[in-house]
């Protein structure tokens, strides 16, 4: 074992290689010039401006949200940053692809957890989806990958009532719809469904 007097050595020497002395007089000099540099450093007390971008994650919960009536001043204090990224953040979310072809995002979310996102095509009908949590059952698609568009459309009349049901025309009167269209109705009541949690976002994208 190397005796003290070998460890204050080298501790010495570590310390003149960081800061180019070993005086304490020139040591306490440096320290309270660093000081001095942080505390002339602006302080931001709200934390605007620590995040420009939030995650998939924080969007489509930040998205409902503000569907539920919370507002941009709330929204701000919630994630840490200003009121003007919140509404940069809101028209990031209109805007979620550069596909011309892709004007539809749907967020698959349970409660306010971002589940899968998928992406619509409805040009070449086909979809992009991204699983945002491990457990199966609660993504779009369960252990589905790469879903196919009729896969898709099972989806869709999976989150709504069966064409069959009793006096349609009245409940799609209720609704708001013209016709049955799985799509419009899930627009109207967010695909909820009384047997669980799950609910869609539906995204249309802001023309550029």
């Amino acid at each position: 074992m190397r005796g003290s007097e070998t460890v204050k050595e080298d501790f010495k020497t570590q310390i003149f290689d960081i800061f180019g002395t070993v005086d304490l007089e020139q040591l306490r000099a440096i320290a309270q010039k660093v000081q001095l540099i942080e505390s002339e450093k602006p302080h931001n007390e709200r934390g605007a401006g620590r995040k420009n971008s939030l995650t998939p994650q924080q969007l489509a919960e930040m998205l409902a949200l503000h569907q539920q009536g919370m507002g941009a001043t709330e929204l701000a204090k919630k994630y840490g940053i200003s009121r003007q990224t919140i509404y940069k953040q809101l028209e990031r979310a209109q805007n979620f692809s550069d596909d011309p072809n892709t004007m539809l995002r749907l967020n698959y979310m349970n409660r306010n957890d971002l589940c899968t996102t998928i992406d619509v095509d409805f040009k070449h009908e086909k979809i992009e989806i991204k699983n945002y949590t491990d457990k199966i059952p609660l993504r779009a698609f369960g252990v589905v990958e790469n879903p196919t568009w009729e896969d898709f459309q099972w989806f869709l009349k999976d989150r709504c009532f069966p064409e069959t049901r009793a006096h349609l025309k009245w409940v799609l009167s209720d609704v708001g719809v013209p016709f049955y269209d799985p799509l419009m109705i899930i627009e109207k009541t967010t695909g909820k469904m009384a047997e669980d949690q799950q609910w869609i976002e539906v995204i249309h994208r802001k023309a550029s």
